[in-house]
């Protein structure tokens, strides 16, 4: 028992000492026995990545809805009408990378009725969209 539980923290060391000098992987000590589950004892370190960048001249919307998997729909609008529906994905949704502007949001799911909400995207900001969808 002694054996296993230093084998243990050792391994806990390396995995500490990997972490903190920011190695991706760790290797346990080479030990003569084996843990208390009969194979070798080996440790994972998760790779750090690194925060995704936000470009502050766009803007994001959130869509959820009530029930969740309804088909998203992006039309951005401006001055001159409508541009072409763009699909977005199903709720719950996050649009990043949105030019400044107004933007129409269309939900749809089979056996609900069509949900638009209208919504204004700021550079640097999330808009959120929160439909409730109602049955036939």
């Amino acid at each position: 028992m002694k054996n296993a539980l230093e084998r243990l923290v050792g391994n806990l060391l390396v995995v500490t000492v990997a972490v903190a000098t920011g190695c991706t992987t760790a290797s346990p000590t080479k030990n003569s026995g084996s843990n208390e589950n009969g194979g070798a004892a080996q440790s994972n370190v998760s790779k750090n990545t690194a925060p995704k960048k936000i470009d502050p001249t766009k803007g994001s919307i959130e869509v959820t809805s009530i029930p969740p998997g309804a088909k998203v729909l992006l039309i951005p609008t401006d001055e001159a009408g409508a541009g072409e529906p763009q699909s977005k994905g199903v709720t719950p949704t996050t649009i990043e990378g949105l030019e400044p502007g107004k933007y129409t949001v269309d939900l749809e799911k089979p056996g609900y009725r069509f949900s638009r909400k209208e919504v204004v995207v700021k550079a640097g900001t999330v808009a959120k969209i929160k439909a409730t969808l109602k049955k036939h």
